[in-house]
């Protein structure tokens, strides 16, 4: 039988951590699900792809679910993203690694699920409530090409945002 050594006890520890951060959310997957089956663009994901899509937000806490009454209605997860993060996900379409969610200072919208409408008023909250000081980059479709292009959206200034903060003309990511 072989000794356990200092290094298997501490990722044992790790490991019995994450586990108890995933069960503690394990309630929002539900609602979130139901989200994903009501989305035309998510329901055909496969189960495993929540393995790299969702459980990260979730173990990580960078999400948020939106409720009206007892029902969700949208889903919002981000991502804090290093620059070779950030090439991998414009060049890979969307798929992050399980380190990339923490790995550098760049704010990314990963995934936005909101089935019944409703996303300007999400990313307005998420925009003002959770990130007011920075800048915050999506994917998001191109109306003009049908593909996806990276966005930007500008810092809340309460004074100075009185219209529109993200359309087809909100700036490019280069």
């Amino acid at each position: 039988m072989e000794d356990i050594t200092k290094e298997d006890e501490e990722l044992r520890k790790k490991i019995e951590e994450q586990s108890l951060e995933l069960v503690k959310r394990l309630p929002a997957l539900g609602p979130v699900l139901f989200l994903y089956m009501q989305s035309a663009h998510r329901r055909l994901h496969f189960i495993a792809d929540l393995e790299w899509l969702l459980l990260p937000a979730l173990v990580n806490g960078q999400c948020k679910l939106y409720m009206k009454k007892e029902y969700p209605i949208s889903f919002v997860s981000w991502a804090f993203l290093g620059e070779e993060a950030e090439r991998n996900l414009l060049a890979g379409g969307g798929r992050l690694r399980s380190g990339d969610w923490k790995s550098g200072d760049r704010l990314w919208l990963i995934d936005i699920v909101a089935p019944f409408g409703g996303v300007d008023k999400m990313l307005d909250d998420i925009r003002k409530n959770e990130f007011p000081d920075q800048t915050i980059r999506l994917v998001a479709p191109d109306p003009v090409t049908g593909g996806r292009k990276a966005r930007e959206i500008t810092p809340y200034k309460p004074d100075e945002n009185k219209g529109a903060f993200y359309g087809p003309d909100s700036p490019v990511v280069q």
